[in-house]
Formats: structure tokens, C-alpha cells, sequence
């Protein structure tokens, strides 16, 4: 028993460790971050729809300050058709009509798990039952790629294909057509390239994914 409260207590270190820092960095340094953001309320300018990959969430590789940025997660960052009532309806409805969300962005990112398990129909009902939405950009990758495509180019293709396809999807919702016909909100299909340590978006004119800092603002 001591054994197994040892362990679950190194485990929960790292935590409490990192928890400790943000509150050195937020309350106790100065810079009154939080107080601020307490008493004035919030005002995220982004909306970011990421993967529950450990390895790719927007806190941390953006590096964001409390404050900055809505979020919502699912696997492979894949947005399913509009229904009501879901929690994706209610937090876009928050962010875009309440809080003039200016930026909804759609983070994939390569190496995704979650499209491995589409592409190799991985054997579990509770996740194909979430990810078979994503069927329609794996039909379309398999459709137009090129002849002689290895599986991780196949990957690669369908975790880019998701992306736009999630685009599509958001378009779908109330709160997103209500703002985009306002012209207010920028929906923006961003890769994040785990192995390159890239940020990737899509362009329209060349279309494809090509690294930020190429882009012509």
C-alpha cells in the first residue's frame, strides 16, 4: 500500500512542480496576470480546436499566457458535422457570439494517432464510432494520390485532409456561418509538424500545407 501511494505521488509531482512555477509567474512576480484577468474577465482573440496528443497542445507549444486562447480537444482534432447541443455548439456559441472570437483555428499535426486509427481501422467501437467521420477525407486521399504512395505518405496526406475537412465541417455551425457572414471570424487549417518542429497552414492559392513563415500576409 505504502508502495502504491509512493508512486501515485511521483506521478503527480511533475504537476504540482509546474503548478508551483505558473503561480510564481501569474500571482507572486508582479506581473498581476491573473488578479487582472479576474477582475476584468477574459478576452481570447482564438478559438483553437487541437488533438488530445500530449505532444501537440497549443499551451504549450505557443508558449500562451492565461487569457489567450479558447480551447477544445478531440481526437485528431476532427470536427464532426454541426448537431445541437453538443460540447462543441455551446463553446463556439460562447467564444464567437458572446465573446468575438476573432480567429477559429483547426490544429492537426503529423504523426496523429488518432488518423493511424482511421487509415488502419483500428478495432475499438468507442473511438471508430467518434473518428469514422473522418471516412470522407481518407475516401478522397485514396482517391487522388499518386500511384505508388507508401502508408506514411497515405498518413500524412489523410492527417492534412482531416484538417480541411474539419474546416468544412465548422462551417456547419450556427455561431461559425453567423460570424463568417459578418465578416469577423478567419477560420485558419493549421499543421503542426511534430518531426520539423514546424507550424504549417494551408494556402489556398498553392493548396497546400506550406510553414507559416512563408506566407504572404
Amino acid at each position: 500500500m505504502k508502495e502504491i501511494l509512493l508512486k501515485e505521488k511521483l506521478m503527480t509531482k511533475k504537476l504540482i512542480e509546474g503548478f508551483q512555477q505558473f503561480r510564481k509567474e501569474t500571482y507572486e512576480n508582479g506581473s498581476g496576470l491573473m488578479p487582472r484577468l479576474i477582475k476584468d474577465g477574459q478576452s481570447p482573440e482564438y478559438f483553437i480546436i487541437s488533438c488530445i496528443d500530449s505532444r501537440s497542445n497549443p499551451g504549450t507549444i505557443f508558449r500562451a499566457e492565461p487569457g489567450t486562447f479558447f480551447g477544445h480537444k478531440a481526437m485528431g482534432a476532427i470536427v464532426r458535422p454541426y448537431e445541437k447541443g453538443t460540447a462543441l455548439a455551446a463553446a463556439l456559441q460562447f467564444a464567437l457570439i458572446h465573446n468575438q472570437v476573432k480567429d477559429v483555428i483547426v490544429l492537426g499535426h503529423t504523426g496523429c494517432g488518432a488518423i493511424k486509427c482511421l487509415v488502419e481501422k483500428i478495432d475499438d467501437d468507442e473511438i471508430s464510432s467518434f473518428i469514422d467521420v473522418a471516412q470522407k477525407g481518407l475516401e478522397q486521399v485514396r482517391q487522388t494520390r499518386p500511384a505508388g504512395c507508401s502508408h506514411d505518405a497515405l498518413l500524412r496526406m489523410t492527417e492534412e485532409q482531416i484538417v480541411l475537412l474539419s474546416v468544412e465541417n465548422l462551417k456547419t455551425y450556427p455561431s461559425v456561418a453567423r460570424a463568417i457572414s459578418e465578416n469577423r471570424v478567419i477560420i485558419r487549417p493549421w499543421i503542426f509538424d511534430m518531426e520539423s518542429g514546424n507550424l504549417l497552414e494551408y494556402c489556398t492559392k498553392k493548396e497546400c500545407f506550406i510553414p507559416i513563415t512563408e506566407l504572404k500576409s
